[in-house]
């Protein structure tokens, strides 16, 4: 009768084991999933590279996302590259690599208030335009992209289902943080 009971707990203790096995990894995915609520796709929204999930153009990379939508491409800027795609160094009045495509695009971040004519409110306190950064902006309160980063519609959202990017809300102070500690201060909000 004791082999018999030694049997059957070992069998549920072998059972219960296995189950935990199988349940514990599904229930951190779901805890992880609760602690960082999905945010919509949007202008203003930031995109950081989960690591080994994106090709090597965005390997460590924010990208703050200027358009998106489901029925049209979605493009923003990189926000953490300081030199181009090949390496080199940035043109002469250009901030950052917002790319990896569109190279000679210019587009500029601003902080300034008024913002310059023609700019594109974005989130509070910052807007953007296509362009250089005009002469009458403050020093510190705009950045200049060289660049963009742009999907086709539908392309993000494949991305984002196989888990290539984590979404979150941007802040104007995202845009200017150094570009070194950018992608491992969120990063690591999500690992």
């Amino acid at each position: 009768m004791r082999t018999l009971v030694r049997r059957h707990g070992a069998l549920l203790w072998l059972l219960a084991a296995l189950s935990m096995l199988v349940l514990f990894p599904r229930l951190i995915d779901m805890l992880k999933a609760l602690e960082h609520e999905p945010v919509e796709l949007k202008p203003g929204a930031l995109l950081v590279s989960r690591p080994g999930r994106v090709s090597s153009a965005f390997d460590e990379t924010v990208v703050l996302l200027l358009e998106a939508g489901p029925a049209r491409s979605t493009w923003g800027l990189v926000l953490n590259r300081v030199r181009t795609h090949q390496n080199q160094p940035l043109p002469e009045g250009v901030d950052r690599w917002g790319g990896p495509v569109s190279t000679g695009h210019r587009t500029t971040l601003t902080l300034a208030s008024p913002p310059p004519e023609g700019a594109q409110p974005l989130l509070t306190g910052l807007s953007w335009y296509e362009g250089s950064r005009e002469p009458r902006l403050p020093v510190g309160s705009s950045l200049t992209f060289d660049g963009l980063s742009v999907w086709a519609p539908g392309q993000l959202e494949e991305e984002l289902a196989r888990g290539s990017w984590w979404v979150t809300e941007a802040h104007a102070t995202d845009v200017f943080t150094a570009p070194g500690s950018l992608w491992v201060e969120h990063a690591a909000r999500h690992l």
